[in-house]
C-alpha cells in the first residue's frame, strides 16, 4: 500500500535559509578588521612622527646652546693666538673642516665638546674659524644694536659651526652656523 507523503506546513516567520546571513556577517567583520588595522597603522605613524619632531627640537635646542657657548668663548678671549688649526680653533689660513662629514665630529682635533649637557645622546660639538678682520669704520657692524652709533675699531669676524644630536643614537642631527663679530 502506498501512502501519500504529507508535507508539514511551514511555520510562520520561518523560511528556508541559504547561509546568506553568515556570508554578509563575515564580510562586515572583514571590513571592520581592515579599518581597525588601518587606524592602528596611522596611530603608530603619527606617534613616530611626534617622537621624531620632539627629538629634532631637542637637537635644535642643543645646537643653539652650543652656538651660544662658542660665542661666549669668543667674547672671553684676549688674543687670536689659539687659532692655529687644532682643537676646534682655525685661523684665517687654516682649512676649515667639512661640517657634513662624520670625521670632523669624531676627531677631537677638529672640534670642541660643549660643556652644556642637555641630556642628548652626545654633547654638542663646535668649531670656530677666524674669517677676516674688517678695518676701521668700514668694519662698524652696528654691534651695539640696530640704529645705534656704530662706533669705530677693527672688527674680527668668526664663523661658529655646531653639531648636536637628539636623545638617542639614531636620532636627529642638527648643524647650525653663525657669523660673530668682535672688536679687540
Amino acid at each position: 500500500m502506498h501512502r501519500p507523503i504529507l508535507k508539514q506546513p511551514a511555520l510562520p516567520g520561518r523560511r528556508s535559509q541559504q547561509g546568506a546571513v553568515l556570508a554578509v556577517t563575515l564580510m562586515i567583520l572583514l571590513v571592520v578588521t581592515l579599518l581597525t588595522v588601518s587606524n592602528m597603522r596611522s596611530s603608530i605613524l603619527e606617534e613616530k612622527m611626534a617622537g621624531n619632531n620632539s627629538d629634532r627640537n631637542v637637537a635644535f635646542q642643543a645646537a643653539e646652546s652650543g652656538l651660544r657657548e662658542g660665542e661666549v668663548f669668543l667674547e672671553n678671549i684676549v688674543s687670536l693666538g689659539d687659532f692655529q688649526g687644532q682643537a676646534g680653533l682655525f685661523g684665517r689660513t687654516d682649512d676649515e673642516p667639512s661640517f657634513y662629514t662624520s670625521g670632523t665630529w669624531n676627531d677631537e682635533a677638529y672640534h670642541v665638546v660643549a660643556e652644556t649637557d642637555l641630556s642628548t645622546y652626545e654633547r654638542p660639538r663646535y668649531f670656530i674659524k677666524n674669517m677676516t678682520t674688517v678695518q676701521g669704520t668700514a668694519g662698524a657692524l652696528n654691534m651695539s644694536g640696530y640704529g645705534d652709533n656704530k662706533g669705530t675699531g677693527d672688527v674680527t669676524i668668526f664663523r661658529v659651526t655646531v653639531r648636536a644630536t637628539g636623545k638617542s643614537a639614531d636620532s636627529a642631527e642638527v648643524i647650525l652656523r653663525t657669523q660673530y663679530g668682535r672688536i679687540f
